[in-house]
Formats: structure tokens, sequence, C-alpha cells
């Protein structure tokens, strides 16, 4: 155990940082990933080289899935997470190989009225600071590829009204004729930002582009975060890219990311978070934390 249990119980970051944090490559040599299939952020946190999943592909699979589905958190903000270190742990305490597997927290909540997502009270997952605060950067990652494509589609519309058919066809490209009446992508942010759920783009001119409502989500309801937990490797997370729906033509097709040719460089931009990350609780349990709430 990393750290001794006091009464009255100490708040959620005296106890984090209070506890005795093992070196990552400890925690995981214990369930068996070696140093070869570790990329390491620091000491105490890590990702795991998807090449371990492909080389242990054939062993049996002796585990057992446990999944927290839902739950009312208490007044002291004991929910998901806090129930599913808690459990971790206490599997750990009768003698069980246990990992944890949660999500990461968005900056939103974490400096909003919610705070921090690693646990509570002697549930935690630790560093406390780096779980909370960017982690491995992954989120930033799924921002800027869901930002790309809409300024991609942004500048699309923009040049498509400029020029004509046949300057499109000596690129060859064609027209996608997005009606901007029925664009769906809007643009994200990391943090609660209210005055930018509704915006105006394109104002200031022609140069700026069509004159259209558009707006802000956070950055964790992405769809490109959903396609991020989902992707089994690369190359199944770069055809499941290729098929966001962005808009609508003016015929009523569908416009997608591949339509736009963007799909690919959205991909290369995740090339990192598709590896989950590593950390561990309280008890030196390894927990896996993979894309967003």
């Amino acid at each position: 155990m990393s750290i001794q249990r006091i009464k009255p119980v100490p708040s959620d970051i005296e106890i984090a940082q209070a506890a005795t944090i093992r070196p990552i490559t400890q925690v995981a040599a214990n369930y068996g990933i070696a140093e070869e299939f570790i990329d390491h952020f620091g000491n105490f946190k890590a990702k795991v080289r998807l090449e371990f999943l492909k080389r242990n592909e054939n062993l049996p699979k002796r585990a057992k899935y446990i999944d927290v589905t839902a739950i009312s958190p208490t007044p002291l903000g004991e929910g998901k997470t806090t129930t599913t270190v808690g459990l971790t742990q206490g599997l750990g305490r009768i003698g069980k190989k246990a990992i944890a597997a949660i999500r990461q927290p968005s900056m939103g909540p974490t400096f909003g009225i919610k705070g921090g997502a690693a646990g509570g009270g002697y549930s935690q997952i630790v560093p406390m600071e780096d779980f909370n605060l960017h982690l491995t950067g992954d989120i930033h990652a799924v921002a800027a590829a869901h930002n790309l494509c809409a300024t991609g589609l942004d500048a699309r519309m923009y040049h498509e009204g400029r020029w004509s058919d046949a300057f499109f066809e000596k690129q060859g490209m064609k027209k996608l004729d997005i009606d901007p009446y029925q664009v769906m992508w809007r643009r994200v942010v990391d943090m609660n930002d209210r005055p930018l759920r509704n915006i105006v783009l394109g104002v200031g001119g022609l140069d700026n582009g069509p004159l259209r409502q558009s707006g802000f989500d956070i950055a964790v309801a992405s769809e490109v975060m959903a396609i991020l937990a989902l992707a089994k490797d690369l190359g199944d997370l770069r055809a499941r890219m290729g098929k966001i729906i962005l808009a609508i033509d003016k015929k009523g097709k569908a416009v997608t990311t591949e339509d736009l040719g963007i799909a690919g460089a959205m991909t290369i931009l995740l090339k990192d978070a598709i590896k989950p990350n590593i950390m561990q609780t309280l008890e030196e349990q390894m927990a896996f934390v993979h894309a967003g709430p």
C-alpha cells in the first residue's frame, strides 16, 4: 500500500500528495507489460504501444469484466470513478489482480463546479495533478483533429464560391456544393465557454467566407472522441474517421470527411492518442486511462 490512512480523512489533494508513487514501469511489469511496449511521459504515466495487444492477441482470455455504467453521485462527489477505483483496490486487497479502466477528465468540468475526476478520498488515481491536467495531451489532439476538419470544411465552401467547376476539375476535384444551412460540424474547445455555444462565422467581409451560424461544443463531446474510444488500431481509426457526416449538399446527399479529403490528416493527428495511457491507484493497481467522458 502506498499511503497510510489517517482520521479525520484529509482532503483529496492532501491524500494524493501524501502518496508514495511507484515508477509506472514497475506497476506495468506487475501486469506483464514489458518496457519495450511503453512510451514514457515522465516517471508516473505512460502510454502502451498497440503492438502489445498484437503480441498477446492469441493468449486465452481469462479476465472478467465489470462495467460501472451509472451512479447518482453523493454530495461529496463519489460517483463512477470513485466506485471503479474503490472496487479495483478492494479486489486487490483480496488477492485479485485487478485493473481499472477509466476516461480522461475534461478541462471544462475540472475548472468548473464539478472539479477533478481522479476519484475521491482513498480511492484515487495518482498523480492526481497529472491525471486532471492534460495527462498526455489526448484531448488536445482530438480538438485539433476536429477543428482541422471544421477549417477544411469552411475553406472548401469559401473556394467553391469563388472558383468555377472547370477550375476544380483541373485540380482533380469536383465541387461538393455544400448547403451552408445544413452544416452539422461545429468547432470544439475543452472549456465551459458559454458565449461560444452559438456564434456567427464569416463576419468581416467576403474574404472571411460565407456568413452562417455555427458554434462550439466541448471537445470531449466530439464524434472524433467517440471514434477514438471505439477504434481497435490505426487502420480501424482511419476507416471510421472517413465515415463522419459533416453536412448535406444542395441535392440532399450527405457530405463526409472522405468526400472532403480530410480523414487521413485527422487520423494522423491521433496516432499517439489511440495508445491507452496507464497510471496507478493509491494502492498501486494499474489503471488504463483512455478517451474522454
